[in-house]
């Protein structure tokens, strides 16, 4: 074999290996892009928006509802395959928020009502259709949860996928018993 054959094999894997690398490195980004969820304006401590909406069933849903209580809102969307995991973790969010949860849906009334049946969500449910609610609270992906305090302040935001990850979002709240009001 020739010179500018051993040449051009060597220049061949150089080539491979910074692909690789550049192709690791694009897809770390997307992992990050999807993953950061409330990485923007509002901060855990910072007073949580007030909101209003109407959930699925027609009923009134407003934030001073739960004024007092640990709420979690939990944003999905119906095409995430993500959240399909984190909706089947929802009695154990219901359990860790005292049933406070409020499920915010980015879809159409239609979509996020097929998601509720299918995962029989008995939780309020509202389909966020033009994303007011989650651009009050940052929201850049899904599933992402945020944990409002009794004092209605941002306690944590997470991206809850498995039970590890609702364990570690719930384990910057206080105890129930040493929240304040107010």
């Amino acid at each position: 074999m020739s010179l500018p054959f051993y040449l051009s094999y060597a220049a061949l894997w150089v080539i491979v290996i910074l692909n690789t690398l550049l192709l690791l490195g694009v897809v770390r980004m997307v992992y990050q892009l999807q993953h950061s969820g409330g990485d923007g304006k509002l901060k855990p401590g910072e007073e949580a928006p007030p909101f209003r909406a109407v959930d699925l069933a027609g009923t009134p849903v407003r934030s001073a509802d739960f004024a007092g209580r640990l709420t979690a809102l939990l944003f999905v969307s119906p095409t995430c395959p993500s959240c399909t995991t984190t909706l089947a973790e929802m009695d154990a969010l219901r359990y860790k928020a005292q049933g406070n949860v409020i499920v915010i849906c980015r879809a159409g009334r239609d979509d996020c009502a097929r998601l509720a049946a299918r995962h029989q969500l008995n939780v309020p449910t509202i389909a966020d259709e033009d994303e007011e609610i989650s651009r009050l609270f940052d929201i850049s992906s899904v599933p992402t949860a945020v944990l409002i305090n009794a004092g209605g302040r941002i306690q944590s935001y997470g991206n809850p996928m498995r039970g590890e990850d609702l364990e570690a979002l719930f384990s910057q709240a206080p105890a129930p018993e040493a929240q304040e009001v107010g």
